[in-house]
């Protein structure tokens, strides 16, 4: 694994949420937008890539709502269009015009909502393994064994262990020290709130509600989208399954796919030198 990486911790006021987010560098901006599951945050799913991709442009990394050290309000439904509104007044309130997004995860299904609802701000798109994209493309996702642990997660770190390894084909990567810290930001106030508020939306609300369905919607969109699109997907994802990479790249022939052959839900974090090297290649042309 790469060393721990230089970055700063900041906070800023987005309407009534305090938000956390990281950032380094200076250059073009680059903002990445972490996955879901307790304890997540910018920081956890971007740390081995931040100082890497620091070298060569302004790297910022969120915290979404409900995630890592930013508010977690009692009372918000957590949907996408919830988590979608507060990302979009968070780049607002940084002033940020044309940049490049990446995401994993939920957090690609973010930036590629952002991508749409604000056409000329993102310049490039760089998405890894989302099973929120496969099904707001009209895939079924099923209940995959990644997922299976995130519904069984109870709050104890030997849950949590769980959770991560259905993230990571290399949960050995993660020490003690980081899971340890990762739980403890999972046992916040609100963490359990959220996390049950999301995935009862995902899970059951998309099914039930017409509204909520049809601006969850991007199959008719996604592959009108004239920016660079790639995708990175691993070889042994659990949690959003290669065949959904398959039928994620029938349906967007404007973007370009690349397997990690050796890395889980998370390929950033199993594979982070090689993930750094595509990053710089297709976000900054090095």
């Amino acid at each position: 694994m790469s060393s721990a990486p230089s970055y700063v911790s900041r906070f800023v006021r987005v309407g009534p949420y305090k938000t956390h987010y990281i950032e380094w560098g200076d250059g073009p901006t680059v903002v990445l937008v972490h996955g879901g599951g307790p304890g997540a945050s910018g920081e956890f799913a971007w740390r081995n890539n931040i100082g890497a991709l620091g070298q060569h442009g302004r790297i910022i990394c969120p915290d979404l709502m409900g995630y890592g050290l930013t508010d977690k309000p009692i009372g918000p439904e957590y949907s996408h269009v919830f988590l979608a509104e507060h990302l979009a007044a968070f780049i607002d309130t940084l002033c940020l015009d044309e940049f490049c997004m990446g995401g994993n995860s939920m957090g690609a299904y973010l930036a590629a909502r952002y991508a749409l609802d604000h056409p000329g701000r993102v310049k490039k798109l760089l998405l890894v393994g989302s099973g929120t994209i496969a099904t707001g493309l009209g895939l079924e996702m099923g209940m995959t064994e990644g997922l299976q642990r995130l519904v069984n997660y109870d709050g104890s770190k030997e849950s949590l262990r769980g959770v991560v390894a259905g993230l990571m084909h290399h949960p050995e990567h993660i020490s003690e020290e980081q899971l340890e810290r990762r739980h403890q930001q999972a046992q916040l106030p609100g963490v359990m709130e959220s996390q049950k508020s999301f995935l009862n939306f995902f899970r059951n609300k998309l099914k039930a509600d017409p509204g909520a369905a049809q601006w969850f919607d991007i199959r008719h969109r996604l592959p009108k989208l004239n920016i660079p699109m790639h995708f990175i997907w691993g070889r042994h994802d659990v949690f959003a399954t290669p065949d959904l990479a398959d039928g994620v790249a029938a349906m967007l022939p404007n973007a370009t796919f690349e397997w990690f052959e050796d890395a889980g839900h998370v390929c950033q974090n199993d594979e982070p030198a090689h993930y750094n090297q595509v990053a710089m290649r297709f976000l900054f042309g090095v």
